[in-house]
């Protein structure tokens, strides 16, 4: 399976050979040996050897020309039950971020205050209306300017390319 490739050269019977291996062996558990080993060595095996390090990164550097199974395992966001693998303290950053935007934005709102006064609230009054159109109006245009994101987003938590 390791020779398996969807547009590269590959064996002449891969065909084949994918389908028994569909069929015969658990896929998942086949990942996880091989994820294991990469990660194995990426860890261990030449974290002391230089030499060996760079031996691995141009084979790397190689694998990468083609299309390879193996290439998709060697990717460190890789992971056999098909979630990414997030770094640590991802959600402890995530919530943070968020804690700062909403902190910056009560800081513009008191800034804008303390140095406009009452003209500060004239001006940003639109937004905060009765019929709050003017924060619809933010809403709408935030979601224009963040399309190209928003569509990747939902193309990836509904599994799609």
């Amino acid at each position: 399976m390791l020779y398996f490739s969807e547009t590269g050269w590959t064996l002449p019977d891969m065909a084949e050979v994918s389908a028994k291996f569909d069929r015969d062996y658990d896929q998942d558990e086949y990942e996880q040996k091989i994820v294991g080993l990469i990660r194995k060595i990426e860890a261990d095996d030449h974290a002391h050897n230089q030499e060996e390090k760079e031996d691995w990164d141009r084979a790397i550097e190689k694998l990468s020309e083609g299309d390879h199974y193996l290439q998709v395992m060697i990717d460190p966001s890789f992971s056999p039950a098909g979630r990414a693998v997030r770094p640590p303290h991802d959600i402890l950053k995530l919530w943070l971020t968020a804690f700062g935007i909403v902190l910056g934005l009560f800081a513009f709102v008191a800034l804008g205050n303390w140095l406009f006064g009452s003209r500060f609230w004239a001006v940003t009054g639109w937004i905060f209306d009765r019929n709050r159109l003017g924060l619809l109006v933010l809403f709408a245009l935030l979601i224009w300017v963040l399309r190209a994101y928003l569509r990747d987003l939902l193309n990836a938590l509904l599994n799609r390319k």
